[in-house]
């Protein structure tokens, strides 16, 4: 029962460390959307240079950048199972060419059409020269999933870019905030993708619920130990019962 117990701490000392690191990873995020989310934007090349790196560390995501190139035509990749306002549906990405780059822009969200396997229309982008001042962000791991084109199951800059040679060496997109000018409204329209989400969630409270619960196993053990020795030593007659106290009444009555 001890070694259960000492076992039963350890596993509960793990899931308690795992949650923290958990709420650690949340802080950052949500630390990093604090303060980059409504600063200035910056170029591309000073944002990466910053960062001294093809991709963005946890502090630098969400970093506002202003890009000015051209996109490319009718070259959309369909991001599945994005969910808004409990909705599924597609986030649109478009190649975006500038002076230093061409990397990915997520222009935002469509509805999905009558079945998954089917790819929603989405109203182009604009074409000629745009500004645009959006945010930075890290690509999504490969899932590993055969999709028909043009439907990605991430934002994979590797797997986008088996269908987009074009796309530099940078592990990063662009999620779109405005651009100028504005492509005119059309029967698809791309919604933008809202705030990111800026809660921390349970994780932190749940840390602290399984290191309270850690001692548990061991004072059960100590508990059920007492009872069984308070048991044997009156099956042997070791510890006899209390004498009964003697009321002053008592005596008086007898």
């Amino acid at each position: 029962m001890t070694v259960v117990a000492i076992l039963f701490g350890i596993a509960c000392w793990t899931l308690g460390s795992w949650q923290w690191s958990r709420h650690v990873e949340q802080r950052t995020k949500v630390t990093a959307i604090e303060e980059n989310y409504d600063a200035p934007p910056v170029p591309l090349t000073a944002a990466l240079t910053a960062a001294g790196r093809t991709d963005l560390a946890p502090a630098d995501q969400w970093t506002k950048v202003v890009l000015r190139g051209t996109y490319v035509p009718q070259s959309d990749q369909m991001v599945r199972n994005r969910t808004r306002e409990r909705t599924v549906g597609f986030e649109v990405l478009t190649p975006f060419v500038t002076e230093d780059a061409t990397l990915l822009v997520d222009r935002g969200w469509v509805p999905n059409s009558r079945d998954a396997e089917t790819t929603p229309a989405a109203d182009p982008a604009p074409t000629g020269p745009v500004q645009i001042v959006g945010w930075l962000r890290t690509a999504e791991p490969d899932l590993g999933r055969d999709l028909p084109a043009p439907q990605l199951a991430s934002i994979s800059i590797d797997d986008a870019r088996e269908r987009v040679p074009s796309l530099s060496a940078l592990d990063v997109y662009v999620v779109l905030g405005t651009q100028a000018p504005q492509p005119p409204a059309g029967r698809n329209p791309v919604s933008p993708l809202p705030r990111p989400d800026e809660g921390l969630g349970p994780h932190q409270a749940y840390a602290i619920q399984w290191w309270l619960t850690m001692p548990g196993g061991l004072a059960f053990v100590f508990f059920a130990i007492r009872r069984q020795v308070i048991q044997a030593a009156v099956s042997t007659g070791a510890a006899a019962p209390k004498p009964k106290k003697v009321r002053i009444w008592d005596e008086e009555d007898a």
